[in-house]
């Protein structure tokens, strides 16, 4: 017992003492771990700034992302968490160094042992927390898309109300409507400066604003000094985008671009002043861009400011009324009724030539200004370029001018040429190129044809810059009428010595010191005898009152070039006219008084330019002969003079010989009636036309079927090619073939296309080869009255391939205007590789009795693909216009007339293929006399330009309201009251709805 008690004594004696060692043992490491803090303070802390930097280094590339995907991203909440706690365990860590800096002077043992046992304590803590806060990083989604923006207001423009201005309102509404369309993303809108373009689109823009159908819409106004950076600061700022960074173009543009793309945008760009071009994909504004869109404003048609267009609209003067009621509504309408004052303000609201910004900045002027010598002043500084123009007026100056300073030196004097004609004067343009040559603008040029080229290129150009318009009359040009006046007063700087008036009394000092002067339109009571005006280059007296010329006129105008007498009313010219040894142009056309050309005419040995169409000449003079470097001869003759002396011997049109003698001519146009008796020597005359080696533009008619071919076979220069043209040296031809009936379709306009390649084939029962060459080089084709053709597949596809125009009238055996089964016969697959009607734009069809269809057989994919204008009249065979397969190629079609047709019943045949897709670009129907018609084409059609429609004489047709349903350009529907009221309507509300249509007649 004993034993056992002195054991379990001595084993809790040594479990005591193990006890104690253990616990000493946990004393020291304690003591020393605390001691390791006081110790190792300073590399711990070393070790804390360590992690510390890769903790930040962590937090400053999160930045970077975050900052590079700004735009598109942004940073999830636990990320901006994690962030928040290292900016908090930053600050944390700044006061740990702080009192380590403030205990470290201590180290010596001064310092309490505790205070630095707790912070070493810290700071190995604080290094655990930084790592762990450094390993959260791996865990964490930085970025996440941001929301869709939301809608940014529109910036209104607050643009001009032109509700009562028509012809500006109507462009905003065409403008809404391409903008629905998915396929137009890029739209010009083009005119000369002050004619309304900003106008119309500071609407456009308030439009589109207000229907909220776009997430951001921008306004750009560009200035000449402008470029890609002044439109991506815009969008830029409207698109809330920071600037503190600084970005190159090419970052910004796809910044930009990366914003847009998912976006619906409008760009409008206000381009007016600029010359260059500006490449929208460098502003960031992408093709790609599914649902953005830019509209901008330039003066140039095709100035490719914007690259290329989907749409482009012309914007062109105010209409007269238009113009009227404009000026009015800014000058006050209670001075319209001044007597003194209505008279001039129509004057000068014409001197306002129909341009919006004109008649504001006049009519503002003249607004509530009720002294009639105030708009008389005004008038006369409208029109003077002499007398210093209103102040606001120099800006119209400075938009001519810059324009005018950017143009080649060649095209300079052609511009300010125009200045010599009236306000708003109406030119031909061969004549004002005729001009030109005469004044010897084109001094590097020989040919006519190459200047010909040279002058349209110009004219292009001009109204390209908008410096011209095209006029009422085909072919014809004018220039702006406020930009006329400018160019006078620019041609007057520059030396050009301008004398134009309307003025009937003219000193002589007036006519000593000017080179050039315009008479035209003026009542010239008399004229002096011999004005010394030997520098005098131009004078231009056309359409003037002028009856008879002082014998001694032109005794001082040596130096004369272009002499123009069109429609005066002369009797004759007087024998001074010898004087005139550089005469270049003489222009005597439309003197119907005008019975003789002198003897004198054979002196002008510089004339190259002479035009003596309808005259009341009796014969061509002999002397004409005499003109050796004549280059264009224009002459036509009247039926046969009845108050001639018939015991007289009967003299010829043309005296022989004197075609053959101007040998240097290159233009000639002899005019001549069908039913001439004098014209018995046109086989000898075309026998002299064959001998003229440079001939490249020819108008005559061949009575006979035989001297036509011996000229085709025989003429030097039909014969001669030409590398440029690919074909015979002819630049163009008017010719006639067989005696031609009077042509209801020859009266209309349909040859104006671009048509200078005419052939008419009249009367005839053959088709000689001669008729094929010509028909090949053709560009306009009338066949009138021929006897036996069944179609015009006869002539080859190859043969019809280039034509623009074609009349097909009063051929009683046609059944087909193309009959490709009756082409692959005569053809045999090898003779004929073109295409019919490729080129095609106006076809007129008239009086062919027997015709069943315009097209027998398949149709090529090119033809008919760029017909716009088609006729139809008098064709009693036919039951049904246009197949399936006519319908598919006639997608360029505007313009479709059908009249007098008696059996025709449908225009287009129905069919699924083509039901909704069938005449895209149709503006205009015109059915006229069908009695039989019972409709125009399938329900379904949609009809997606059609604006206006006339209907008469079809009682059959009673289901317009189902098949123009879908048409949302409608504007008319011109037809008879009692045909209206039969119509199929399915409700009163569609009823009521075409009833806004309706103008009954």
């Amino acid at each position: 017992m004993e034993t056992l008690v002195v054991q379990a004594a001595g084993q809790a004696a040594g479990s005591l003492a193990a006890s104690a060692v253990e616990g000493g043992k946990g004393i020291f490491n304690c003591l020393k771990r605390k001691y390791g803090y006081v110790k190792n303070i300073k590399e711990n802390l070393g070790k804390l700034k360590k992690e510390e930097s890769y903790l930040f280094d962590e937090d400053a590339d999160i930045r970077t992302k975050l900052e590079r995907n700004k735009l598109t991203k942004e940073r999830t909440k636990r990320c901006e968490t994690w962030q928040n706690e290292v900016e908090k365990m930053k600050q944390e860590i700044e006061t740990l160094e702080v009192e380590y800096g403030n205990t470290s002077r201590y180290m010596c043992g001064v310092c309490p042992f505790p205070r630095l046992l707790k912070l070493g304590k810290r700071i190995v803590r604080k290094t655990a927390e930084v790592v762990e806060l450094k390993n959260q990083r791996a865990q964490i989604t930085i970025m996440e898309d941001k929301p869709p923006a939301p809608l940014i207001p529109v910036i209104e423009k607050h643009a001009q109300k032109i509700n009562d201005v028509p012809s500006l309102n109507s462009r905003v509404e065409t403008l809404v409507e391409w903008l629905k369309d998915d396929n137009l993303k890029r739209i010009c809108i083009w005119g000369p400066p002050g004619v309304g373009k900003t106008t119309i689109m500071e609407n456009l823009h308030d439009r589109v604003g207000a229907s909220r159908e776009y997430d951001i819409v921008f306004w750009v106004n560009v200035t000449a000094e402008g470029g890609i950076r002044d439109i991506q600061d815009v969008i830029w700022k409207r698109l809330d985008m920071k600037m503190e960074c600084n970005y190159g173009d090419d970052q910004r543009a796809n910044m930009i671009s990366q914003v847009l793309k998912d976006k619906r945008y409008v760009l409008f760009l206000d381009l007016d002043d600029i010359f260059s071009e500006i490449n929208l994909r460098e502003v960031g504004i992408h093709d790609e861009h599914e649902h953005g869109k830019v509209v901008f404003a330039c003066r140039y048609k095709n100035n490719n400011a914007c690259c290329d267009t989907d749409e482009e609209m012309n914007v062109q003067r105010l209409s007269e009324e238009d113009a009227g009621n404009f000026f009015w509504k800014v000058v006050g309408s209670h001075l319209k009724s001044n007597p003194d004052i209505k008279p001039v303000a129509k004057l000068i609201i014409n001197e306002c030539g129909g341009m919006p910004y004109m008649i504001k900045l006049i009519g503002n002027r003249l607004a509530r200004v009720d002294d009639p010598a105030i708009w008389r002043d005004m008038l006369s500084q409208l029109r003077s370029p002499t007398m210093e123009p209103q102040e606001q007026l120099e800006e119209v100056y400075k938009a001519f001018k810059l324009v005018y300073d950017n143009l080649p030196e060649d095209m300079k004097p052609c511009l300010l040429y125009w200045a010599v004609f009236p306000a708003g004067y109406e030119i031909f343009r061969d004549h004002i190129i005729d001009c030109w040559r005469a004044e010897q603008f084109f001094s590097s040029l020989r040919m006519l044809p190459r200047i010909r080229d040279r002058g349209h290129a110009i004219l292009n150009e001009f109204v390209r810059k908008s410096l011209l318009e095209k006029g009422r009359k085909w072919g014809h040009f004018k220039m702006y009428e406020y930009f006329q006046r400018v160019a006078l007063r620019i041609a007057n700087q520059e030396n050009f010595n301008f004398f134009v008036t309307e003025d009937e009394s003219i000193i002589e000092e007036e006519w000593e010191r000017a080179r050039r002067v315009s008479l035209i339109r003026v009542r010239l009571s008399i004229l002096p005898k011999r004005p010394k005006c030997c520098g005098i280059l131009t004078l231009l007296l056309q359409e003037s009152s002028l009856t008879e010329f002082p014998r001694e006129f032109f005794g001082y105008m040596c130096g004369l070039r272009v002499l123009n007498l069109h429609e005066t009313r002369i009797t004759a010219l007087p024998s001074s006219i010898s004087s005139l040894i550089n005469l270049k142009g003489l222009f005597i056309n439309n003197c119907g008084q005008l019975a003789q050309i002198p003897s004198q005419i054979g002196d002008l040995r510089s004339l190259e330019i002479l035009d003596i169409r309808d005259t009341g000449i009796y014969s061509l003079p002999i002397e004409i002969g005499q003109l050796a470097n004549l280059k264009c001869l224009r002459v036509s003759f009247a039926e046969d003079v009845e108050n001639h002396n018939h015991v007289e011997e009967m003299k010829p049109l043309i005296p022989c010989n004197v075609i053959a003698k101007l040998s240097r001519l290159e233009e000639l146009s002899i005019g001549v009636s069908h039913n001439s008796s004098r014209y018995q020597n046109a086989a000898e005359i075309a026998h002299e036309i064959c001998e003229l080696e440079e001939l490249t533009t020819l108008c005559f008619f061949f009575p006979e079927m035989e001297s036509f071919k011996a000229f085709i076979q025989n003429s030097k220069s039909w014969g001669g090619t030409n590398v440029l043209s690919g074909g015979n040296r002819f630049r163009s031809f008017r010719i006639v073939v067989g005696c031609q009936r009077n042509s209801s379709a020859s009266e209309l306009s349909v040859f104006e296309c671009s048509a200078e390649k005419q052939l008419t084939f009249s009367a005839g029962n053959e088709f000689p080869d001669a008729i094929s060459q010509v028909l090949k080089q053709a560009k306009a084709f009338e066949l009138i009255g021929h006897q036996t053709a069944t179609s015009l597949s006869i002539f080859n596809a190859d043969n019809l391939q280039g034509l623009e125009a074609c009349i097909i009238e009063e051929c009683n055996q046609m059944e087909s205007i193309i009959d490709r089964d009756t082409t692959i016969v005569v053809s045999g697959n090898n003779d004929s590789t073109g295409v019919e009607f490729e080129r095609l734009q106006s076809l007129h069809i008239n009086n062919l009795p027997n015709l069943t269809r315009i097209w027998r057989g398949s149709i090529e994919s090119k033809s008919l693909c760029s017909l716009t204008s088609l006729t139809l009249k008098g064709c009693h065979s036919i039951g049904m216009l246009f197949s399936q397969d006519m319908i598919i190629r006639l997608s360029q079609l505007q313009r479709l007339q059908v009249e007098d047709c008696c059996k025709i019943k449908e225009i287009a045949e129905d069919g699924n293929i083509v039901e909704s897709h069938a005449f895209p670009k149709l503006k205009n129907l015109q059915l006229r006399d069908l009695p039989e018609l019972c409709s125009i084409s399938h329900d379904s059609s949609q009809w997606p330009s059609l604006e206006t429609i006339l209907i008469k004489t079809c009682m059959k047709m009673r289901n317009l309201p189902h098949e123009m349903k879908n048409a949302s350009k409608l504007r008319i529907i011109q037809c008879p009251e009692d045909w209206w009221n039969q119509q199929d309507w399915p409700n009163d509300a569609m009823r009521d709805d075409f009833k806004r249509f309706a103008n009954f007649i």
